[in-house]
């Protein structure tokens, strides 16, 4: 009975002790379903968080739930606190997207072999006074220590290279706090209605071709002006025509939040080619809460192609026969198209895509010159496919597998997808990217 009576409070005051210094807390995501507070909602994709204090980078994948996928030890401003001038040796707090993705940057101990260029300053940070430029997340192979940088987030240099995976240029947000704040995935954000409610009057106004409407939802003197204006004008005036033939309504949304500043990414339908294929973009919102108003303080858009044919003309659907023939002509396109990146015979590989192939915001010269740049650096290469499955529906196909893949850069085991259309006869990649 003595026995008890001293264990129990000890061990009890031991269990308080280590949850206040964070022994339980170190590693929110394991034993929990906890995500950063800044992610609202996401409908596909990738999203990174960096947390400055814990010098932690994570990514989340959302599937039927979230799920982290990528954790690494990172470095960041060797002064503590939101970068407000150039040479503050501060990094930069927001929502922030990878404008390019830079293979062999500069000297390999300072840069690593991959630079990730984030678009800091926003137009939220300009009007808030802040500036500085080259705001990167990159590699380095000196040991990393803990704030140690001018501002950039840097990782080991293979883990940077991992990153790079997880990228899609322009669309991946990356959140970057002082601290995370970690929430159940399934909680309600309580920012959630009301951006929903600024997208759905967004939504309003474009389906509507309302430039007007759309103008009220913007901050004075935000509003857009001179070219893009036009431009916008001209596709209001299409999605007004087309509108009453599809849907034209955002999808593929995903919003994120942090301090009174959001943004809002989705895509939807701009026009409708002559062959028949929808011709949209993914967009984002920038927003700022003021006087417990959302506005819109900026916009951006990236052209896409979005379907590949309209409902109205389908192409025959195929028979056994030819799925047996077609799969047969896919295998042996992955073969080529493996067996060239790993040879690094380039022209057989761009030969494997389609004139209209878009990967992480390039068009296909510019994949292939990332492509050929990374392939320089990467020694000796392997590709290992395995558990291939092919689908083919109405023109298009699908091709999803294991990919085990290995260089001097990076070494890596994951889903990938190939999506393919026929060109010329001839199946040709038209997507590809880490599922």
């Amino acid at each position: 009975m003595i026995f008890k009576q001293r264990i129990v409070p000890r061990l009890f005051i031991a269990l308080i002790a280590l949850f206040l210094i964070g022994g339980f807390s170190a590693s929110p995501l394991y034993g929990f379903n906890n995500v950063p507070d800044s992610i609202v909602s996401v409908a596909s994709g990738f999203v990174i968080a960096v947390d400055k204090k814990k010098q932690k980078l994570y990514v989340f994948r959302k599937d039927r739930s979230f799920k982290k996928v990528f954790e690494a030890t990172c470095s960041t401003g060797k002064n503590h606190g939101s970068k407000e001038v150039s040479g503050d040796g501060k990094t930069p707090n927001g929502i922030f997207f990878v404008t390019n993705i830079v293979v062999n940057p500069g000297p390999p101990e300072t840069y690593g072999s991959i630079a990730l260029p984030l678009n800091y300053p926003t137009v939220a940070d300009k009007k808030a006074g802040r500036n500085g430029t080259n705001i990167w997340i990159h590699g380095t192979t000196k040991p990393l220590l803990p704030f140690q940088t001018n501002g950039c987030v840097v990782l080991a240099d293979e883990d940077a290279a991992a990153l790079a995976r997880y990228v899609f240029v322009n669309k991946t947000p990356v959140i970057i706090d002082e601290t995370i704040t970690w929430t159940p995935s399934d909680r309600v954000h309580p920012a959630k209605a009301e951006l929903e409610k600024t997208l759905a009057a967004w939504a309003e106004g474009y389906a509507g071709g309302d430039i007007q409407a759309i103008d009220a939802l913007y901050l004075d003197g935000h509003e857009i002006k001179n070219s893009r204006r036009k431009k916008l004008a001209g596709a209001l005036a299409s999605v007004k025509t087309i509108n009453r033939h599809f849907i034209v309504a955002p999808r593929d949304i995903s919003m994120f939040y942090q301090n009174n500043h959001a943004v809002i990414l989705f895509d939807c339908i701009d026009s409708v080619n002559k062959d028949g294929s929808f011709q949209g973009s993914y967009k984002k919102l920038i927003l700022q809460r003021i006087g417990g108003r959302w506005v819109v303080l900026d916009d951006a858009d990236s052209p896409v192609v979005l379907a590949s044919k309209t409902k109205s003309r389908p192409l025959p659907a195929q028979t056994d026969a030819g799925d047996t023939a077609s799969k047969a002509a896919i295998q042996r396109l992955l073969k080529k198209w493996s067996e060239s990146w790993q040879t690094g015979d380039m022209t057989v590989y761009r030969g494997c895509y389609a004139p209209r192939f878009r990967s992480h915001g390039k068009n296909l010269d510019e994949w292939i010159k990332h492509k050929t740049g990374l392939r320089k650096h990467s020694g000796r290469i392997t590709i290992r496919v395995s558990n291939l499955h092919i689908s083919i529906n109405n023109g298009k196909a699908a091709a999803t597998f294991t990919q085990s893949y290995s260089s001097q850069l990076v070494k890596s085991k994951g889903s990938k997808k190939l999506e393919l259309i026929k060109t010329n006869g001839e199946w040709k990649i038209t997507r590809e990217g880490m599922t």
